[in-house]
């Protein structure tokens, strides 16, 4: 026991701290969300002595989003322009941040779980003394080795 278990607990309190340093993202975000992709569309309305004919179009700002399968344009009006883009923009950076966070919350509970076993291994007594028990095995699907090479 000793160093070693010591050692295994200041570890898992470290991958405590940088669970806790991984949420600050998303404790911090204060909204609002808006989800879909805010953009300009340019499109000719059809009157025939109209500046769009000659080629200068109507520029129109919209909202597109998938809704159930479907993509939904809705048409943005100038006074939400602002607050519509900026809450599309910081639902993209939340979810962008939600896909790095799901690939470093599972690096980090593979490795708090090895820390756990790894503590478990140093606090184990073996018993009886004179003619202790086996270590335990591993129950389960073996583990995947990582290949070298490619």
């Amino acid at each position: 026991m000793g160093d070693n278990t010591s050692r295994l607990r200041q570890q898992l309190r470290g991958c405590q701290d940088e669970l806790g340093r991984q949420m600050e993202f998303f404790l911090g975000e204060r909204g609002p969300l808006i989800r879909g992709s805010f953009g300009t569309r340019a499109r000719v309305c059809g009157a025939a002595g109209c500046r769009c004919a000659r080629g200068k179009l109507h520029e129109s700002k919209y909202l597109t989003a998938s809704d159930g399968g479907r993509v939904r344009q809705v048409h943005v009006p100038a006074a939400d322009e602002v607050r519509v883009a900026a809450g599309a923009q910081r639902y993209r950076r939340f979810q962008s941040e939600r896909a790095r966070l799901g690939r470093e919350l599972a690096k980090l509970m593979r490795r708090q779980l090895e820390l756990v076993d790894a503590l478990g291994r140093s606090l184990l007594e073996p018993y009886p003394p004179d003619n202790p028990l086996p270590p335990p095995t591993r129950r389960g699907r073996p583990t995947r080795k990582p290949q070298v090479g490619g």
